[in-house]
């Protein structure tokens, strides 16, 4: 998929110049380039695109926030990831009318990325199989990209939640990811709480991220963003080989080609829940090994800047505390790991004191079972004469 992604990008840049004779009378006809802005009058035609691998639990729920929305979705594409549960199924039989694709189980970004290429409308837009919208998320998102004609993708805020019965165990398995949400609500009726409860009016406050902004860090927790389909393409898709990150490293590529424009509308309902994908645990060596890599590899800026350091943000730091922190660091080859990443991405001293006392703790269990071992025998030792 992401090779059919990288031929649409060559197919769609490449100026259709060949055959024309200089000082022909004829003018040369090119192909219009594919990233200039162009206005768009009455092109409101949304694809929804949601990928599902084992997700019958929530999926009806998440298929029932698209039925709801005011600005009704000319496509829903539901992606279904070699699932063995009877989430598609469920998504067949939802009243949204989803059209539901299947392919074998080779990850969330293929599944993202097959959507993509068969979607259909003037806009796209991706939602997670346990993730929620609120009624006005489309209306208002198409209201502004109406507005804003020379925009061709726009990101909007998010709101975190949990159930009831979840919340107890995710500030046990992870801090940061345990206090991100803000609304509790009972298993089976998130939806409806939500709806009630949430403020979503936002305001009209609007920021732009560029490539370094996007070098700090994810701008969202999800795929809290609609955009033209060309544009996602010419990015070259979403990353399969990105555990967890593969929309993050489309967006850095979606930075390159324009800046991506941020709007405080918070009407996208992040579920948090234990067995979520992104959970912050499962991230540490490959977000912080992506960061290095986005960084330092002179492609997006040169790697002298790179090197400075400075470009990092509060996951960055929270996801070195997680691996400072994990029993693995008192394995040799995970330390070294954990430790070239932090010189490469702090250079300034790479964290050492952190790393240090992390060291020490990782190395306290055997210090103390040492310690035991060598009080008996000095107790059994005979006194010296």
């Amino acid at each position: 998929m992401q090779a059919t992604s990288r031929t649409l990008a060559r197919a769609g840049a490449d100026e259709g110049t060949s055959g024309a004779r200089a000082g022909s009378p004829h003018r040369l006809m090119s192909r219009p380039d594919p990233l200039a802005a162009t206005d768009r009058p009455g092109r409101s035609r949304v694809t929804v695109v949601v990928p599902l691998y084992n997700g019958s639990e929530n999926i009806a729920e998440t298929l029932t926030s698209i039925q709801r929305q005011v600005h009704t979705a000319a496509e829903v594409l539901v992606v279904d990831d070699g699932s063995t549960d009877r989430g598609a199924d469920i998504a067949r039989n939802h009243p949204v009318g989803a059209t539901v694709i299947t392919q074998p189980n080779h990850g969330v970004a293929v599944a993202r990325n097959h959507g993509l290429a068969l979607a259909s409308g003037d806009w796209v837009a991706f939602l997670d199989q346990d993730d929620l919208w609120h009624p006005d998320h489309l209306r208002r998102a198409i209201e502004w990209l109406e507005a804003h004609p020379r925009e061709r993708i726009l990101f909007v805020d998010e709101i975190a939640f949990s159930t009831i019965e979840d919340s107890g165990e995710l500030e046990t398995m992870d801090r940061l990811a345990g206090g991100w949400a803000s609304i509790r609500t009972p298993r089976g009726a998130a939806l409806d709480t939500l709806i009630q409860r949430a403020e979503v009016v936002g305001s009209d406050a609007v920021s732009r991220h560029d490539v370094r902004t996007l070098l700090r860090g994810p701008l969202s927790m999800t795929t809290s963003f609609i955009a033209e389909p060309t544009l996602l393409r010419l990015a070259g898709g979403f990353a399969p080989h990105a555990l967890a990150m593969d929309d993050y490293w489309l967006l850095v590529n979606v930075a390159r080609l324009t800046p991506i424009p941020r709007v405080n509308q918070p009407t996208v309902f992040y579920r948090v829940h234990t067995s979520a994908t992104s959970r912050t645990t499962r991230l540490g060596l490959p977000f912080l090994s992506s960061a290095a890599a986005l960084r330092l590899g002179g492609g997006l800026i040169p790697t002298r800047e790179g090197l400075q350091g400075g470009l990092d943000g509060r996951l960055h730091r929270h996801l070195l505390d997680e691996l400072l922190s994990a029993p693995e660091y008192r394995h040799r080859l995970f330390r070294g790991a954990v430790d070239d990443l932090a010189r490469l991405l702090w250079p300034r001293g790479g964290h050492r004191r952190d790393r240090w006392r992390a060291q020490v703790k990782a190395r306290l269990p055997w210090l103390r079972r040492a310690a035991r071992a060598i009080r008996p025998r000095r107790s059994s030792s005979p006194p010296p004469k």
